[in-house]
């Protein structure tokens, strides 16, 4: 009887390790393939709900969270990074920002930094956005003030619906579906090339798109120094409050938004989630979509450069088509110039012909 025992509990320790090991089989199967996206949510004490949605959603990504200090274990094999101190008192260390500089070298990664206005404690989360672009080296800054819109918002200024309709034409594709998003209190977003800051909503960089802007009644307000960089106090204007820059060398993308796809009060990805009747009903916006599309297109870097030439392609061909053209008309002018001149020709070449002629016969003559 000892014996029958024996065995029916050994057969049930082994279905059970059978079953955990079958289990953690398909756990590991589940996640080949899948692109990893590490969110460095630092300081969050809690689950965000915006982040939960996006786990849910968006079943095609292995979601990697990180609340505390950055290493370089959270990223092996990470295709995208999405930086945001949720803890805005915080800020990246020396040794976090080589971490990021050295995963960024592998090439072929997407890095999503998120800023915030100069509001309250928000303004923290500026100066360490810039810290962190600065030291990878990129041409994006956050601004430090903040852009509302008394124009385009969801009942109140600061609650900024961005727009979609005057993304640059190279990266239209990442707005595909979107008209507007949530950018809850956002800093516009700059440039800084060649140690002065630059006006994105007035020029255009090289490698930088324009994606997201405020509507024409975009006002800039200050609540604390410093001041911003290029702007005036209550300018109005269109300002860019999400940008992309392209790193050609080791094809890299970084995003760079004026608030965050998660956390700092209403993310921008699914804000109806929160407050179900204002962004799902009486102000619906996109986020949702516009986050997946940015994912999407920033993992698979090669499609994104491809399609980004694009334009740039047609342009070039376009203007060779048009000095075919131009070459065109100078032809059919020269020809209808001639056949314009052909009687004239005629007189001449028998003119010409009449004095030869003369010419020969005189010879014969003699």
């Amino acid at each position: 009887m000892y014996k029958y025992g024996r065995i029916l509990g050994m057969t049930l320790l082994l279905t059970l390790l059978l079953a955990a090991v079958n289990s953690s089989i398909m756990a590991f199967a589940q996640t080949q393939g899948k692109p990893k996206i590490v969110v460095w949510l630092k300081g969050a004490m809690g689950a965000d709900l915006h982040y939960q949605a996006a786990v849910n959603d968006l079943t095609q990504y292995e979601w990697y969270n990180v609340t505390g200090e950055l290493t370089s274990t959270d990223l092996v094999n990470a295709s995208a990074l999405i930086v945001i101190m949720v803890d805005s008192t915080m800020n990246v260390t020396e040794d976090e920002l080589n971490v990021i500089k050295n995963w960024l070298s592998e090439g072929h990664k997407l890095i999503w930094v998120a800023g915030d206005s100069d509001y309250g404690t928000d303004r923290f989360r500026q100066p360490t956005a810039n810290y962190l672009l600065e030291g990878i080296g990129s041409k994006l800054r956050v601004d430090v003030c903040e852009v509302t819109d008394t124009k385009s918002n969801a009942g109140e200024s600061y609650r900024v619906l961005g727009l979609s309709d005057k993304c640059d034409e190279e990266v239209k594709f990442l707005v595909a579906g979107v008209n507007r998003a949530l950018f809850h209190g956002p800093a516009p977003i700059i440039a800084y090339v060649n140690g002065e800051y630059v006006r994105l909503n007035e020029k255009k960089i090289e490698n930088v798109y324009r994606v997201m802007w405020t509507s024409d009644e975009g006002t800039i307000e200050e609540f604390n120094e410093p001041f911003s960089y290029v702007y005036e106090l209550n300018e109005q204007g269109r300002f860019v409050v999400l940008a992309v820059e392209l790193d050609p060398v080791n094809k890299n993308l970084i995003v760079v938004s004026g608030d965050g796809p998660f956390d700092h009060y209403t993310g921008m990805y699914k804000p109806e989630l929160r407050k179900p009747d204002r962004y799902g009903v009486e102000y619906p916006q996109q986020g949702a979509t516009l986050l997946a599309n940015i994912l999407s297109w920033g993992i698979s870097i090669d499609e994104f450069i491809k399609q980004a030439s694009l334009p740039g392609e047609i342009s070039n061909l376009q203007n060779q088509v048009n000095s075919l053209q131009s070459e065109v008309e100078d032809i059919k002018g020269q020809l209808s110039q001639a056949q314009s001149m052909q009687p004239i020709y005629l007189i001449g070449g028998l003119i010409v012909g009449l004095i030869i002629g003369f010419a020969v016969a005189k010879y014969i003559i003699k």
